[in-house]
């Protein structure tokens, strides 16, 4: 018996929605064509190239070639000055470093823009303690973690909850 399945249908259990009927059409409308490479790249990009090189850059998306998803060409701000040089002298360890966290060949060059714009908030950045903002409400955290309290992979988890508290967060700004 084989049986048709439309992905989009929802499902239900006992009046509650699957995460994912609720979370893709949103993360859908932000993410647009970019998918979800382009938003890891900004919301770990610390992770994936170290505090350093984080200090001074800033991904501002990745172009792909029409209906690919790999080899793309990341752009890349940093501050006028040395640091484009400094970046363009790293380039093949930041693209491997990137290509390393999706686990593919996600990236396969940089264009790097110089900012001088960029030097400033920089600056100011790396002179402040870290200090980690509540980005959503102690309600909304306990329901974000109910929605993701099942699943298995504690990467997968944690970058589900990151994506929750984004959502929120942009929720209660457009108040």
């Amino acid at each position: 018996m084989n049986e048709d399945v439309n992905i989009n249908d929802e499902r239900k259990t006992d009046g509650l929605s699957s995460f994912a009927t609720i979370v893709l059409p949103m993360l859908k409308k932000v993410l647009g064509k970019k998918g979800m490479v382009g938003a890891d790249i900004l919301s770990m990009w610390e992770h994936i190239v170290g505090e350093e090189v984080a200090s001074y850059t800033f991904p501002e998306k990745i172009e792909f070639k029409r209906g690919q998803r790999c080899d793309g060409a990341l752009k890349l701000k940093v501050p006028a000055g040395g640091f484009a040089l400094e970046v363009q002298h790293r380039e093949k360890i930041i693209v491997e470093k990137i290509n390393v966290y999706f686990g593919y060949n996600a990236v396969s060059c940089l264009k790097i823009i110089q900012d001088g714009s960029l030097a400033l908030k920089v600056l100011k950045k790396s002179n402040q303690p870290m200090v980690q903002k509540s980005l959503v409400s102690n309600e909304e955290q306990n329901y974000i973690n109910e929605l993701t309290e099942d699943v298995v992979s504690e990467k997968l988890k944690k970058s589900l909850q990151r994506l929750g508290q984004s959502v929120f967060s942009k929720k209660h700004k457009k108040v």
